[in-house]
């Protein structure tokens, strides 16, 4: 998927049960569960699940499927006064189709066979097969059983990885890959501008561009345009960078850096003419395009080094690193790839609020911390 993307954090409650149960609720809990795994379990095998296999544990009494089926078609009666295995495998057909699937996909019943006094019902759902049952009087539908006389099998938890912590050294690598118009590459570097004037001289940070450009032409020249101020007037490049976070007026933040556009010109053409940066936006082939994005290449070795995908990414000491956008957390992140924290990092950054995304310092609220910008 491409464009922004927004990871909304949810709270969660414990709230303690109240010990007097109604007896009734339990069996509305199974039939709750049971109605939920039906659903997910058709649609998981409608969009790509792994077929089943022909003989597992989910069969009544391991029964294998070389066992007769029923005709679909018998119209008889059987002998308990039940339904006919065609009958409930039609009725079961029709239901999912029509209720379940609702257009989604297309289900078919391969066979119907008779186990421990209930239809097992080998559903076909866009080429996959998927086993349920049903009762004989055609009125209940499961997805799957639980086999009483078999222990359950313990799935083995998922190994969890753990990040790897970040080198320290005695003055940290501070890179901080973005696009310009990113609302959230704009947030985060809202919230680590006042660390970087903070810890200057002790730290070195620098702005760099993720290798491809989500926000047209405008994007890729000021990128430009901040690659050269750096690169030639980097002491100029911070009050550049206030400026610009507040209203993305580009000729407004040269004014408040003391600088010219004749005199970062010759670099800024330089470095186009180099990485073909408009070259390759105008290409009408779109040669080197991620998709619908033109690259920006200054940073690209960067970028596939440190593995960078969107922005904003942070990295430092050679690492990605994850931390809350605000200059109070970053202040922290920073900090701790110290080898011998300087007195600065005892700072309270409390004072400076937490950024919101895009252009401008009023928009303080904290939202999106984890979105950003990103094919």
């Amino acid at each position: 998927m491409e464009g922004h993307h927004m990871k909304n954090a949810t709270d969660s409650t414990t709230i303690e049960p109240d010990k007097k149960t109604d007896p009734t609720m339990t069996w509305k809990v199974i039939s709750g569960v049971l109605a939920v795994l039906l659903v997910f379990g058709i649609l998981a095998m409608t969009f790509g699940a792994a077929p089943a296999n022909k003989e597992r544990a989910g069969n009544l009494g391991g029964v294998p499927d070389s066992r007769a089926s029923v005709p679909l078609d018998t119209g008889a009666k059987t002998p308990d006064g039940g339904q006919t295995g065609g009958e409930v495998g039609k009725k079961s057909l029709d239901y999912i189709n029509r209720y379940l699937l609702q257009g989604q996909g297309s289900a078919s019943v391969d066979s119907v066979r008779e186990a421990n006094g209930v239809y097992v019902l080998s559903l076909n759902v866009n080429g996959n097969r998927f086993d349920a049952y049903a009762s004989k009087d055609g009125k209940l539908l499961f997805p799957q059983v639980i086999e009483l006389d078999k222990a359950p099998q313990q799935e083995q938890a998922p190994e969890q990885k753990v990040a790897p912590e970040v080198p320290k050294s005695a003055r940290p690598k501070v890179e901080l890959f973005v696009m310009s118009h990113c609302p959230y590459g704009t947030q985060i570097e809202k919230g680590i501008l006042p660390v970087a004037k903070m810890l200057e001289g002790k730290a070195d940070f620098e702005v760099k561009f993720v290798n491809y450009a989500m926000h047209g032409e405008t994007e890729l020249r000021e990128q430009l345009r901040q690659y050269c101020i750096q690169k030639d007037y980097r002491s100029n490049y911070l009050a550049y960078l206030g400026s610009f976070l507040g209203d993305g007026d580009s000729q407004k933040a040269m004014d408040a850096a003391k600088l010219t556009e004749a005199a970062i010109k010759t670099c800024m053409d330089e470095t186009d003419a180099k990485f073909k940066v408009m070259g390759s936006f105008n290409d009408p082939q779109k040669t080197g395009w991620k998709g619908s994005f033109p690259p920006f290449n200054v940073h690209d070795a960067e970028n596939q080094a440190y593995g960078v995908e969107g922005s904003p990414t942070l990295v430092i000491n050679g690492r990605s690193v994850n931390s809350g956008r605000d200059a109070k957390s970053l202040l922290a992140t920073i900090c701790g790839a110290f080898e011998n924290s300087p007195t600065e990092c005892g700072t309270d950054m409390g004072q400076y609020g937490i950024p919101g995304p895009g252009f401008g310092y009023s928009t303080q609220g904290g939202s999106a911390q984890t979105a950003g910008c990103g094919t």
